[in-house]
């Protein structure tokens, strides 16, 4: 089985580096290029199944990738971003004016400790185990399957399979509209690329013109 990670396009709230969470934030015109993008890329590669969260960013991302595939996103709570309770549409700034003790907390050790009344990253592990699990019992070992969800998630789902060092979970990036690939073999996940950028070149460039003009 072949998992491709697609984090959703570029939304609003991105662009004003805000914590978004499970708020909704609709897609940028340049994340919909994006999303553009990043499905003509998973067309190319024959995906069988597609995935996303439930929140709006992420279906509207998803049904792009999907129409060049000719497939209908299946959206699921199990794929939503880390939800941050009192923190949900502030930025950083904003957060540390008022809990600066506390998000210092959280960034020291996201697994174990969140945001008043939100996630641990341990919490969306579990969503992402639970997922996976089920994935796994339904049979698709020969599928390549896409999956649209935000960079939080995204981060889990690799630290979770891959058990990767939870004290450089801060240090792994995962742009808007990228796509990391793993593969599972005799019963492991190994990763084939991680936080892909390539397929959005041409978006970048449509970009820089714009702003020229």
């Amino acid at each position: 089985m072949e998992l491709y990670l697609i984090r959703h396009g570029e939304t609003e709230s991105n662009r004003e580096k805000r914590y978004t969470g499970w708020t909704e934030s609709p897609l940028s015109p340049c994340g919909l290029r994006q999303a553009e993008k990043a499905g003509s890329f998973l067309a190319a590669r024959g995906i069988d199944e597609l995935y996303c969260s439930d929140l709006q960013r992420a279906i509207d991302t998803a049904r792009v990738i999907g129409g060049g595939s000719k497939l209908e996103p299946c959206p699921t709570p199990l794929l939503r971003e880390i939800y941050f309770g009192q923190w949900e549409g502030l930025t950083y700034k904003e957060i540390e004016q008022r809990w600066k003790t506390k998000i210092r907390e959280w960034l020291d050790d996201p697994f174990r400790r969140s945001a008043p009344g939100g996630e641990t990253i341990e919490e969306v592990c579990l969503r992402v185990q639970t997922f996976i699990e089920r994935l796994e019992q339904s049979g698709k070992d020969r599928k390549r399957i896409a999956l649209v969800s935000h960079g939080g998630t995204i981060r889990a789902f690799l630290y979770d399979l891959l058990a990767l060092d939870r004290n450089s979970f801060w240090d792994m990036r995962i742009d808007n509209a990228s796509i990391s690939l793993l593969r599972r073999e005799d019963g492991c996940y190994k990763i084939i690329y991680r936080n892909r950028l390539d397929h959005l070149a041409a978006v970048g460039e449509e970009e820089e013109q714009a702003n020229a003009d």
